[in-house]
């Protein structure tokens, strides 16, 4: 007569090893889904040219290479006349700028800082 022999219950050393195991994988995936949105990163942008449209919330300005840019503005848009703070409402059609900008993309915009230039001599 052969007895079968007992199941045994898991050591502590084992469940602790699989918990440990556990954990790590759900650490790794949990990495792999949420670090890539902290790694891509807004490129800085720098346009100069001359505003062609202005609304409350986006500036178009038309570069020197000729291309029209739609750049996004919020209330934390700074606007700088000769290193002086000046309302957003002081920009308008025509003027000359230097916008420092945020984007993934020419097609994903925002302003951080737009200068106003000195317009240059006729």
């Amino acid at each position: 007569m052969t007895s079968s022999p007992k199941p045994q219950a898991p050591s502590l050393l084992n469940y602790t090893a699989i918990q440990l195991t556990r954990r790590l994988l759900l650490s790794i995936v949990w990495l792999s889904l949420v670090a890539p949105a902290g790694l891509v990163a807004h490129d800085k942008i720098k346009i100069t040219g001359t505003i062609v449209k202005v609304q409350a919330t986006q500036l178009d300005v038309k570069a020197l290479d000729g291309a029209t840019y739609e750049i996004d503005m919020n209330e934390s848009t700074q606007v700088m006349r000769e290193l002086k703070k000046v309302p957003q409402s002081e920009l308008r059609h025509g003027l000359r700028v230097t916008v420092d900008a945020l984007g993934h993309d020419m097609f994903d915009l925002e302003a951080v800082l737009v200068r106003i230039e000195r317009s240059p001599p006729p």
